[in-house]
């Protein structure tokens, strides 16, 4: 990784360049007030050579700088121009504020406070600037006017020296601001290592989720708490055939099934807990597809402020799902109730029977159907069951459970009827929708059955008892051979009751 530039930017190098030249403005009509007072200020400091002519003049030369590096700092547009013309009008502000006390010691520390001004620049030559001129400014000038620089007498004695003892201060106070810049660049290295490996896993993060759902095979999706869609990813194209561009801005319940959309809605009122369910959604084609869906409130959420649903097509799964529960409801051939289907009519019919009402179990058993399956062959044996089972849903209500229990035998639950003769009617109807000729293999036969028919009502027989009746009776039909059906009683089969089926269901 590349080490950036950490010098001073630009917005924060010109905020500290402007304080400083308010700074150096500011300065330089006190050093007017000191070197016009300048006597007074040697009387009360108490300090000899208050009068002396070269360091009056060398006051009013220092000022005079000051004064115009002030008024440069403003025209200079370079950025280390400018730090250069204020670090030296400051500089020689600190020089004119010592000769104007007449080399007070105290006065020096102003050049102290300076190179702490002059650090806020981190310029190296500024620094190097400080360095150099208080060296030549205090062997020049204390060689010259020893009392304008030093207030000891034993420095007027050897000016060059303590020149260089001040120089030395100084070039130690240079390296204590060397050192804080060091420190300071490898704490802003260090940040900046720190945030740019941040930055970089954060990329990264955004790049993965970017590519996880740019590639997946679900539909994700992030609606308002309206139902619009605010972002769609593009897995919606292969899925439901529609381009994200399409549904962004359109309204997400638009592509719910009406039956599924309250249930759907209803997920508004659990918070932000993922929810699941599965619903049909309208594919582009129009057709109706079955979608496994989650949904999550993220509403509240800062990086997402939305509801995020999540689904895929599971119209396969749910079909094969489907196929196998009426695979085990349901006789394979001939598509009717089976036998555990059959029972489980019955029972609901039984527990649901109103007051005063009764219902009817018709067991049906085909005559004669080995000899004809010997005959014609088990094909020609399954087409005719598959006849007999087309012509008793003909012959009976869609509210009713037609099943085969097995072989050539049937059932019929008929629900709430109002006498036995209503049950006659239908056996009688199934008895003549049977008599029609069915031609298999290349031959015309008619089917003739015998039905059994038991009855009950509120608080009679139970399933399993309902079932034996009726076979008992289908078995004394079989014997009786005269209409082809018989009714249960508990004493006898009634087998005369040949005008019982006038009234029709």
């Amino acid at each position: 990784m590349l080490i950036p530039d950490i010098r001073l930017s630009e917005e924060t190098f010109a905020a500290r360049h402007r304080t400083l030249r308010v700074v150096l403005t500011m300065l330089f009509p006190v050093l007017v007030g000191m070197a016009a007072f300048r006597d007074r200020i040697y009387g009360l400091l108490q300090q000899p050579h208050a009068g002396h002519t070269h360091g009056e003049v060398i006051v009013w030369v220092l000022v005079a700088a000051t004064g115009v590096c002030a008024g440069m700092a403003g025209l200079v547009r370079s950025r280390r121009g400018g730090s250069l013309v204020v670090s030296l009008g400051l500089l020689l502000g600190s020089a004119a504020l010592v000769h104007a006390g007449g080399g007070l010691t105290d006065l020096h520390f102003g050049f102290f406070v300076v190179l702490g001004l002059i650090s806020l620049y981190q310029e190296w030559l500024t620094l190097v600037l400080s360095v150099g001129l208080v060296t030549v400014h205090h062997i020049l000038v204390g060689s010259v006017v020893p009392g304008l620089v030093f207030s000891d007498p034993l420095a007027w004695q050897h000016p060059v020296f303590f020149a260089l003892l001040h120089a030395v201060f100084v070039l130690a106070m240079c390296a204590v601001q060397l050192a804080y810049w060091r420190f300071t660049r490898e704490a802003q290295v260090e940040m900046y290592t720190v945030q740019e490996q941040a930055a970089e896993q954060l990329r990264r993060r955004e790049e993965r989720y970017r590519a996880l759902v740019q590639d997946s095979c679900d539909v994700i999706n992030v609606m308002d708490r309206d139902g619009v869609i605010e972002s769609v990813s593009p897995a919606v194209h292969a899925v439901m055939g529609y381009l994200p561009e399409d549904l962004v801005g359109t309204s997400y319940y638009g592509l719910i099934h009406p039956d599924d959309v309250m249930a759907f809605q209803g997920f508004q009122d659990v918070g932000s807990a993922a929810q699941r369910a599965e619903v049909r959604t309208r594919h582009a084609d129009g057709s109706w597809h079955w979608h496994d869906v989650t949904w999550r409130d993220l509403t509240g959420h800062p990086a997402v402020g939305g509801i995020v649903v999540s689904h895929r097509d599971v119209t396969e799964r749910r079909e094969f799902q489907d196929l196998l529960q009426h695979e085990a409801a349901h006789d394979v051939l001939t598509g009717l109730a089976n036998r555990g289907a059959l029972l489980k009519a019955l029972d609901r019919a039984l527990a649901t029977l109103p007051a005063g009402g009764c219902l009817a179990v018709l067991f049906i058993d085909l005559n004669d159907f080995k000899p004809i399956n010997d005959t014609l062959g088990h094909e020609a044996g399954d087409n005719l069951l598959i006849a007999v089972a087309n012509t008793l849903q003909r012959s009976v209500l869609g509210s009713d459970t037609v099943g085969r229990l097995g072989g050539d035998e049937f059932a019929v639950v008929l629900g709430d009827i109002t006498s036995q003769n209503n049950a006659v009617a239908v056996a009688t109807r199934i008895l003549g929708g049977l008599a029609e000729p069915v031609t298999l293999a290349g031959t015309t036969i008619r089917c003739t059955a015998s039905i059994g028919i038991a009855v009950t009502g509120p608080g009679g027989a139970g399933t399993d008892q309902l079932l034996q009746r009726a076979d008992a009776a289908m078995y004394h039909a079989k014997r009786a051979k005269d209409t082809g059906w018989a009714v249960y009683r508990d004493d006898i089969v009634n087998v005369n009751l040949s005008h019982a089926g006038s009234k029709v269901r």
